[in-house]
Order: C-alpha cells, then sequence, then structure tokens
C-alpha cells in the first residue's frame, strides 16, 4: 500500500469519526493508529508503549491542571464580579462605558486565568443584567461579553500557549510575553467599535447614576480594595515569568496559592467550593491530556509518513508569495476552528504546519500568536462556538439568535487585528525579544 492511499485512508477514517460525533481524542488515536498499522503492522504500534508516556510525564505540562485550578478559583470567589464593577465606575465617563468596562474586565480576567469561558461564566452573569438594565441594545451587551472573553485564550497566561510550547519546542514564557501586546491590541479595538457604536446612536440613557460627580477618595479606595487582587494575582503570575524568577509550571503554582489566599481573605471559600475546584479541574485536565495522548499518536503517525514535510514542499512548489501562503494558512485555521475546539485545533494543526512555517522563515512565535488569534475568533463562531453557548447557558435574558447577531461585529474587529498582527510582526515579538 502506497503512502497516498494510507495517508487518505487515515484521514478519511478521522473524518468519518468526527462526523458521527466520536470524541476529538478518539478520532485523532484512532486514526494514528490506523495510519500506523497500515504501514508498518502491529509491530509498528510498539513505538507508542514510549512515546504516549514520555509525551505526558513532562513537567511543563504541570502548568495545565495548576492554571485550570487558579481559574475555577477565580471563577467561584467572585473576584470577576468586583473586577468589573471596579471597571464600571472607572469607565463610567465614556459613552458606553458599561460595555468597555465589560472588555477590559474581561482581558484583566484573562490575565489571572486563561480560560475563555470562566471569563464568560464569571463577568457575564453580572455585565449583561446591568447593561440591559440601562438600556443598551441586547445584541451589543450580548457581543461585549462574549467576544472579550475570547482574549482569555491570548492574553497569558494561556493553556493554548502551553500546548503550542509543547508541540512546536519552542519556550513557553516567550509565548506568554508575545501575547500581552496583541491581546491589548484587541480590547481596544473592541472597545474603540463600542465606543463609536454607541456615540453613533446617541442613547440618552446613561451607564451610572451621577455620571458628572468626580471620583471621590473613599470611591478610590473602593476601587483599590477591588482591584488589589487582580492586580496581586497578575504581577505574581506573569511578573514571576518575566523576571525569569519561575517557569510558567512555577507561577501556574504561585498563582493557585495566591487565589486560595485571596478566597480566604475574602472568605469565599469554603469545604464545598475547595471540594468543587479540585473536582473540577480534574476532569477538565483530563479531558484536556487525553486528547494530547490522542494527538501524539496522530503525531507519530505524520511523522513516520513525512506528511508535514510533504505539505511544506507542496507549498513551497506553488511559488506564491508568502503573504498569500500566510492568507490561505489563516483561511484555512478559520474553516477548521467552526468545527474544532482551541485545544484539538493547536494540537492537530501545528505538526502539520510548523515545517512550512520554518521553510518560509517565519517566526514560530509569531505564528503562535496569529494562530492562537485566529482560535480567538473560532470561540465565537457557530457551530463549536463555545463562548457562544457558555453566555447562553448563564443567562436567559438574552437568547442564541441575539447572541450571534451580537457577536458577528466582534469577528470583523477580530480579523482587523488578526491583520494588523500579520502586517506587524513586531507587535508580537518586542517582548519576547527583551527576556
Amino acid at each position: 500500500m502506497t503512502s497516498t492511499i494510507i495517508i487518505l485512508v487515515t484521514i478519511t477514517t478521522m473524518l468519518v469519526l468526527l462526523f458521527l460525533g466520536s470524541s476529538v481524542f478518539i478520532c485523532l488515536g484512532t486514526a494514528g493508529i490506523v495510519g500506523l498499522f497500515l504501514n508498518g503492522g502491529f509491530g509498528a504500534l510498539s513505538i507508542l508503549q514510549t512515546t504516549v508516556f514520555g509525551s505526558v510525564a513532562r513537567f511543563s505540562l504541570v502548568a495545565i491542571p495548576l492554571f485550570m485550578l487558579m481559574g475555577e478559583i477565580i471563577f467561584r470567589s467572585g473576584i470577576g464580579e468586583d473586577l468589573f464593577n471596579a471597571m464600571s465606575r472607572i469607565l463610567r465617563r465614556f459613552p458606553g462605558g458599561l460595555a468597555i468596562a465589560t472588555v477590559f474586565a474581561s482581558a484583566i480576567f484573562g490575565a489571572m486565568c486563561g480560560i475563555s469561558i470562566a471569563a464568560v461564566a464569571s463577568i457575564g452573569v453580572v455585565a449583561l443584567p446591568q447593561m440591559l438594565k440601562r438600556g443598551y441594545d441586547p445584541k451589543l451587551a450580548a457581543g461585549a461579553v462574549c467576544a472579550p472573553g475570547a482574549l482569555s485564550m491570548l492574553i497569558p497566561p494561556s493553556i493554548l500557549f502551553i500546548l503550542y510550547g509543547e508541540v512546536a519546542n519552542v519556550s513557553v514564557a516567550k509565548l506568554f510575553a508575545a501575547g500581552i501586546l496583541p491581546g491589548l491590541l484587541m480590547a481596544f479595538l473592541m472597545a474603540l467599535y463600542i465606543f463609536l457604536k454607541e456615540v453613533k446612536s446617541k442613547r440618552k440613557s446613561e451607564d451610572l447614576n451621577n455620571i458628572d460627580e468626580p471620583l471621590t477618595l473613599k470611591e478610590f479606595m473602593s476601587l483599590m480594595k477591588e482591584l488589589w487582587a487582580p492586580v496581586l494575582l497578575i504581577i505574581a503570575v506573569l511578573g514571576s515569568i518575566y523576571a525569569g524568577i519561575a517557569t510558567p509550571s512555577e507561577s501556574a503554582a504561585i498563582g493557585c496559592v495566591g487565589a486560595y489566599s485571596i478566597a480566604l481573605i475574602y472568605r469565599r471559600l469554603n469545604w464545598s467550593i475547595f471540594r468543587e475546584t479540585l473536582r473540577h479541574t480534574a476532569r477538565t485536565s483530563c479531558m484536556i491530556l487525553v486528547i494530547f495522548i490522542g494527538a501524539v499518536i496522530f503525531i507519530q503517525f505524520l511523522n513516520i509518513l513525512h506528511v508535514p514535510e510533504i505539505f511544506a514542499e507542496f507549498i513551497i512548489s506553488m511559488n506564491v508569495s508568502p503573504w498569500v501562503t500566510m492568507i490561505l494558512i489563516m483561511l484555512m485555521l478559520l474553516v477548521l476552528g467552526m468545527f474544532l475546539d482551541g485545544g484539538s485545533m493547536v494540537l492537530v494543526t501545528t505538526p502539520i504546519l510548523l515545517p512550512t512555517v520554518l521553510a518560509m522563515g517565519w517566526d514560530p512565535i509569531w505564528f503562535g500568536v496569529l494562530m492562537i488569534a485566529n482560535i480567538n475568533i473560532a470561540v465565537i463562531t457557530p457551530p463549536v462556538g463555545l463562548n457562544l453557548y457558555t453566555l447562553a447557558s448563564v443567562t436567559k435574558d438574552v437568547d442564541m439568535e441575539t447572541i450571534l447577531k451580537g457577536t458577528m461585529p466582534y469577528v470583523l474587529v477580530e480579523l482587523v487585528a488578526l491583520l494588523i498582527l500579520i502586517i506587524f510582526p513586531q507587535i508580537s515579538l518586542w517582548l519576547p525579544s527583551t527576556m
């Protein structure tokens, strides 16, 4: 059996299993095993005895369950509500101030835990009712909650950056640094869209009462009381990585200790919540790592048949502009993102695309940022837009149709941000270069 037929049979197996609704790890693992068997018989499967265990027995992967645990603590401790309340008072003088506060609260929340659905749930249950109460367009309000929640995947600490770093064999710490400015760029573009939309609408209802009153000392102290916890966690996690004091895994442990300490100080931690954070973290972490194992099996098949190298040679042989190549890759990722979750996207596409990236002379850290920025769009587009379903599940104030209509303009905003990041790689690479 020729290599071409083996590749076609393997890819067909994976697509059929996906179409039948099988779990992603089953699709990847089964397809990889079928490909290895067709290429070398049962003897070829012996390679899995060592590679599967070795793939997950890495210290760097410890950061995944730790950051997941940190996110669970933050989600259940009410820090997200405090953060939104503080940002809404700071931005109350701006048109659309409450919606803009939602964007930046989501961005800061992402800088604490890196879990998009947690950001949507934590900020959305507070922000959405308040925006609707003050006369915001339901579509604008829903979009302002749903789309910025995806920033948690781009602004570090990001689970997807950890997965990409493992597969691409690049520094996770530098990936974290590379995601900061692009994440802020997206947040500012979203805020600008809301600002212009609200100015154009000339909506008369105000975000807050007494909007013209200056900020009093008492209110300033109240703001500091609500913001000290997020600021402390961000400094502890990202500051320790950027300063070279801790690895991402060690900083995740620091973040967990800090999050638990804050929850205790706020008196929002009891035995039931503690047990639930551990249970939910274990469940989600196992799901991610099982998908990782399935991806490793599939990657073994790809490497043995040199599929990534063949794909890279094919792209280069087309003799098209590197810009055209990048746009085609981004379009492919956009389409795949409509059907795969973010983690699966990273694990499936990185080993195939990375040789092409290197052959084109592109920086793999820059490409990693572009890939995660692309996945930001995927989580707010159907049919597998996790943020859409998360918001629909935590509120009855808006229906799915309203959520979809409100989120679509933010897809265009994120596409503009993605184009800027492609044209100006320095936005992603400047901070890593200073480390």
